[in-house]
């Protein structure tokens, strides 16, 4: 079913569209009659126990983050047994930054050997190419012990009932209590893991941290007179991009067409609405023409960077940074890695806006998804399932404790230097801790930067605005097989289509006619498929 960067398809709802090799990576291996709605309902998730040694400065909710002002001064040593078995573990996965130094030039990836005990061999591949390669990897049955799979790899189910091992027995309600800081993953995330009646993972959770909104820089805004925006209407937010914008010097307002946002503001559904069993599309909702006129008029304007429909999300990240660019529609983790890319110095400053409604009144933010990934093990790896299950543990060690400091930041002088309690990172540490250790298992994030308790106050805020209105996707744990198969190519043609008609190359009208196209070529399939999955599940 849908999948974007706002929407993990848990439950077996992850089986989506087919990659980008365009086919299937088991041939023949289609969902399990088994990845019933009714069969995944049915399994006892794991018993969430919250771990309560590390106080935050800023305590969150169930759906708030914890927020940190400084790191703890004493950080916990949390586990006492090194998890690994002596043998060497294998893990593919993505990296997001530049690949990182080899094993035998890398001092954090051999200290981490050490703490594991057992050599972790990485292969390692950027967000871009980690698709093809992890399809290959699949297609040619050369698994690594430990894999990590991207939500939208196709036919999910299939994957990991012939591939990978069942840890139902091991995660199951309170059995889950041998691994304390998978325990601590909220039991929502879980669901994203539930595959063949069967838990076949361990999730890497994102829910609130990638839930994105207006990114603004305050340095350029403060620059300008502005303090503390907080435009009521579009019109105002239109207005402030207006004022933020000076295309003779090379300077536009935003880094694309914000039309998320303005959807928020008009109090669209996060990709599926529910109500009463019945299931409504955000395509479907009578303010898109609405929404994709406002989007228009911005690009007419001349407030977007007439680049934006041709570079890549890097481009857009490097205008911000540059400052060619005040605003950028991204999540909480950006927010953070704006502050780890920065190269305007000291003054650099990040914030972000609440969501107002259309004319007046408030907006309704949408929930980030899920999920990161999915991390599995190989059914034909040499190690017990208790063993990568500690492994998986021992990287969800969370925010306070002596693991996550070593695993985030590495070693004292050489990867980072303290600044009172919070650890700095130094260039070679931001260089070698980069070996993708998040995406085997992680905790929830935590509101923090080293350095700057002014960060995590102005995230938990936000934060504290937007959780009462949040909207989330009622799809999220369901399945839909058409969903699986069409979903990424039926999202592709609608954005298409959107990115024609706010640049003015085609007209606002044109969007009824794509939505009933987008309906016959299998959005009505989908929506039947999830109301059925949905009333299976009723009450369950």
């Amino acid at each position: 079913m849908p999948v974007s960067r706002r929407t993990f398809l848990g439950g077996g709802l992850a089986a989506a569209a087919v990659a980008v090799t365009g086919t299937p990576l088991l041939a023949g291996c289609a969902s399990d009659k088994k990845n019933t709605a009714v069969a995944n309902a049915a399994v006892k998730l794991p018993t969430y126990t919250k771990y309560g040694e590390i106080t935050p400065d800023l305590p969150g909710t169930d759906v708030v983050l914890d927020g940190f002002l400084k790191y703890p001064a004493n950080p916990v040593k949390a586990i006492a047994e090194a998890p690994g078995d002596g043998k060497p573990i294998t893990f593919m996965t993505n990296i997001p930054g530049a690949i990182p130094p080899a094993m035998d030039k890398n001092q954090f990836w051999q200290q981490l050997n050490q703490r594991l005990g057992s050599e972790l061999q990485i292969s390692m591949a950027s967000n871009d190419e980690y698709k093809d390669k992890f399809a290959t990897r699949i297609a040619g049955g050369d698994l690594p012990d430990i894999l990590n799979i991207p939500p939208d790899t196709p036919q999910i189910p299939g994957l990991v009932k012939s591939k990978c091992m069942d840890l139902t027995e091991h995660l199951s309600g309170d059995a889950i209590s041998k691994y304390p800081f998978l325990a601590n993953i909220p039991t929502e995330f879980w669901k994203g893991c539930v595959f063949n009646g069967a838990i076949y993972g361990v999730p890497v959770p994102r829910g609130m941290s990638r839930t994105s909104g207006v990114l603004y820089r305050e340095d350029l805004l403060a620059a300008k007179g502005i303090k503390d925006p907080a435009p009521k209407s579009f019109q105002e937010f239109f207005d402030l991009a207006k004022e933020m914008t000076a295309a003779k010097e090379n300077t536009w307002a935003w880094t694309r067409v914000p039309l998320s946002t303005i959807r928020m503001m008009l109090g669209m559904p996060n990709v599926w609405k529910q109500d009463g069993g019945k299931f409504t599309s955000m395509y479907e909702h009578e303010a898109q023409e609405q929404a994709l006129e406002a989007g228009r008029k911005m690009v007419a304007a001349g407030v977007v960077n007439p680049d934006a429909f041709n570079d890549k999300a890097s481009a857009r990240k490097q205008w911000f940074n540059g400052g060619s660019a005040a605003f950028d529609y991204d999540s909480f983790v950006a927010w953070n890695q704006y502050y780890n890319d920065n190269t305007a110095g000291d003054a650099f400053a990040v914030n972000m806006l609440d969501v107002p409604g259309f004319d007046s009144g408030e907006g309704t933010p949408w929930m980030g998804g899920a999920l990161n990934n999915v991390t599995a093990f190989s059914k034909s790896s040499t190690h017990s399932a208790e063993t990568l299950l500690k492994i998986a543990n021992w990287m969800a060690a969370p925010f306070g404790t002596e693991e996550y400091l070593f695993r985030k930041y590495g070693v004292a002088g050489r990867h980072y230097t303290l600044k009172g309690t919070d650890p700095v990172p130094t260039k070679v540490g931001t260089v070698e801790t980069g070996i993708g250790l998040q995406y085997i298992s992680d905790s929830t994030l935590a509101l923090y930067w080293a350095g700057k308790p002014d960060v995590p106050k102005k995230q938990h805020a936000i934060q504290e605005k937007f959780a009462k209105r949040l909207v989330y996707d009622a799809s999220y744990g369901l399945y839909s097989d058409t969903g699986s198969k069409k979903w990424a190519q039926l999202v592709k043609t609608m954005n298409d289509l959107e990115s024609q008609i706010v640049q003015g190359k085609k007209p606002v009208s044109d969007w009824k006619a794509g939505v009933e196209s987008w309906k016959a070529a299998g959005g009505d399939k989908i929506r039947t498929e999830l109301e059925q999955a949905h009333a299976d599940t009723a009450g369950k």
